[in-house]
């Protein structure tokens, strides 16, 4: 990304502010159309493809070519156009009304651009796989045997793509105009606020101590900071440049630092409430609420952070590492004292339990954050401001509340005027903020609308595959291939479509590996007859762990280039200490107790044959439980944890047997 100063950097910060403003906005009042909405996103975000991100490494990075303006441009054209002639195109009848020279001309121009602003944001391998979907649409037909397509002319393919809503702006898009958006910035409140710096103290104070301690730090605050970031790599540079050094310092070997960050970052994405942005794709994909996505991801996503805590501690224990001195370490009662700082994610669960949508429970959300802020004393704060701040926090409380409990009180401005009113309020009241002052608000709005880019260009480019599955059939092609090929084991073809997901994630943001594995993979399973939840579960999963899957581990090798090691080595070691990731999947299609699917029965068996196969896995790899364990043992551990996820409530208890005889040998030896 570019490094901007002066007049440039300030225009960019004026422009991402507006765009953060709007969104919060439509948010706030209510969102456009759908079709317009995205339009409007993609038209306001695609600019800053080519204004922040260079064409080539040796492209100037202090400062914005001619060219590449001219090419933020160009790029903001087929929007707006868009916009212009929004009734025409709207009512215009799909695949029968002719295109005009215009349409024609800028629907080529928006892909295009399009894919050229993916390759410099998100890389080369979505720009060509999307590029090769425009080109099977084009030439499909032409292919021999199963993979021959149908034909279409030009102006189909370009219609398609531009003036439906079921390519470029299709509902991954939306995804990106609504929901992301809001959270993100949510996210920059958080960091602002000083929850961010909460969380991380907690990490410290309650596991520096321990055994391994470092290692756990790193577990707990990449579960925290992962969940609001989105990115397994953005999280790795994040917190692991805090981590993975203290890792090292006791002791633990460069390439086994590197890979618990990158495990722990990566994993970030499985763990409610927010789960990047894959969560808000899939509840759409589903059709359901997002809270019941974010319940079903509970269980598997404490189970696999469970089984990375317990490696890193067994680790410890085995090598004989210990803690961080409590002196280098927060103190527990400061930490404890600052507890309200939780207020904001508690809020947020509590808000989308209850059943808001997620977009005003992340209002609500940012509301808290800010609040919050105003207790979060600096040093040089004096007695008096701290009372000010008090007593503006309880007005604005209590203001707040009264539009809650009463929303005909807030209906009764205008919802223009209403937004306007809560910016000038909140601008104003940060005036007596110590914690978040008035300037520190606006920052907060213009940092998180400026990591939408890698988010909207991914969605806006996996719509190109989605578009080009709709439109020429192949998804059902391949779901019929893969049925056949796996006969009548479905076991079979849940290793196909892993195998499928994992290739797709890799090289790619967690946002486009999970739709393309959506569009191409979970309609397969589904076919075979497993929920559509657990579908697509499964292959959001494999889309994550693609993060840590050699030959293309995005995130082992950003650990890797902190930890100074080996890549390829941090990366098998980041698939061992991820090794439930790779199961647990094939376990919650069979079982839908592990994902929160049945009576209390049913959930309370998954729930104890998860433990047990967190604890049977994370022993077998690390060689230790009570004490260090032979080949035998390790062998007996694999067949526990494999018996312990099985759906069948006899091998569960089998399974669990041998983890104990496993455990008493290894204590008395």
């Amino acid at each position: 990304m570019r490094k901007l100063s002066g007049k440039t950097e300030a225009f960019v910060y004026a422009y991402v502010l507006l765009m953060g403003m709007f969104h919060l906005f439509t948010a706030e009042s209510g969102n456009y159309e759908a079709f317009l909405q995205r339009t409007i996103h993609l038209a306001w975000v695609l600019p800053l493809a080519y204004v922040l991100f260079p064409m080539t490494k040796s492209s100037p990075r202090d400062h914005v070519p001619l060219y590449d303006w001219a090419l933020a441009a160009l790029a903001a054209v087929p929007g707006i156009y868009s916009m212009m002639n929004y009734s025409a195109i709207t009512e215009r009848i799909q695949q029968i009304d002719p295109l005009t020279t215009a349409q024609l001309v800028l629907g080529t121009l928006l892909v295009v651009l399009l894919l050229e602003g993916t390759r410099r944001i998100v890389g080369l391998p979505l720009s060509l796989i999307a590029a090769l979907f425009v080109a099977y649409m084009l030439y499909g037909y032409k292919l021999p045997g199963l993979l021959q397509g149908f034909p279409f002319s030009y102006g189909e393919v370009v219609e398609q793509l531009f003036l439906t809503d079921e390519g470029i702006f299709s509902m991954p898009l939306g995804v990106s105009a609504t929901f992301v958006m809001i959270f993100l910035i949510f996210g920059a409140f958080l960091e602002k606020s000083g929850a961010g710096d909460w969380f991380m103290s907690v990490a410290q104070a309650f596991t520096g101590t321990t055994p391994g301690g470092p290692a756990q730090i790193a577990v707990v605050s990449s579960a925290l900071f992962g969940s609001i970031s989105g990115s397994a790599v953005a999280n790795v540079y994040g917190t692991g440049t805090f981590t993975i050094p203290l890792m090292m310092k006791i002791g633990y070997q460069p390439y086994f630092a590197g890979a618990v960050e990158a495990v722990a970052s990566s994993g970030g994405q499985i763990m409610p409430p927010i789960m990047g942005a894959g969560a808000f794709l899939m509840a759409s994909f589903l059709g359901l609420q997002y809270r019941d996505v974010m319940i079903a991801a509970i269980l598997p996503a404490l189970l696999y952070y469970g089984a990375l805590f317990l490696m890193v501690r067994l680790r410890a224990l085995k090598m004989g590492l210990k803690g961080l001195d409590p002196s280098e370490l927060p103190s527990k009662r400061d930490v404890l004292s600052r507890f309200y700082m939780i207020a904001p994610i508690v809020g947020l669960i509590a808000f989308l339990l209850i059943g808001y949508t997620p977009m005003r429970a992340a209002l609500l959300g940012i509301g808290l954050a800010w609040l919050v802020s105003f207790f979060n004393f600096r040093p040089d704060t004096t007695p008096r401001a701290k009372k000010l701040a008090c007593l503006t926090a309880f007005i604005s409380i209590a203001l707040a509340a009264a539009f809650i409990m009463k929303p005909e009180l807030a209906e009764a401005f205008p919802s223009r005027w209403r937004f306007v009113i809560i910016c000038v309020y909140v601008l104003a009241a940060s005036v007596f903020n110590p914690g978040m002052n008035t300037r520190e608000v606006i920052d907060a709005v213009e940092k998180g609308a400026r990591g939408i880019p890698l988010v909207c260009v991914a969605c806006a480019t996996a719509g190109i595959v989605l578009g080009a599955v709709a439109l020429t059939g192949i998804g059902g092609k391949l779901v019929g291939f893969v049925i056949s090929f796996a006969g009548n084991v479905p076991l079979l073809a849940l290793v196909l479509v892993m195998l499928i997901a994992t290739f797709l994630g890799m090289g790619l943001p967690t946002t486009g590996a999970y739709i393309l594995a959506a569009a191409l993979g979970a309609p397969i399973l589904v076919k075979l007859g497993f929920p559509a939840i657990a579908a697509h579960m499964f292959v959001f999963y494999y889309a994550i762990i693609s993060n840590i899957t050699p030959p293309v581990a995005l995130a082992a090798y950003a650990a890797s280039s902190i930890a100074d090691a080996n890549p390829n080595r941090t990366g098998f070691q980041a698939m061992q200490l991820g090794f439930l990731a790779y199961v647990v999947p094939f376990a919650f299609c069979y079982d839908p107790g592990l994902l929160m699917q049945g009576n209390a029965m049913q959930i309370g068996l998954a729930l104890v044959s998860g433990v047990g196969a967190v604890f049977a896995f994370a022993g077998m790899w690390m060689g230790y439980l009570s004490g260090p364990l032979n080949l035998l043992m390790r062998v007996a551990l694999c067949a526990s944890g494999v018996l312990c996820l099985t759906v069948w409530p006899a091998t569960t208890v089998a399974g669990l047997a041998l983890l104990v005889a496993v455990y008493v040998l290894s204590r008395r030896k």
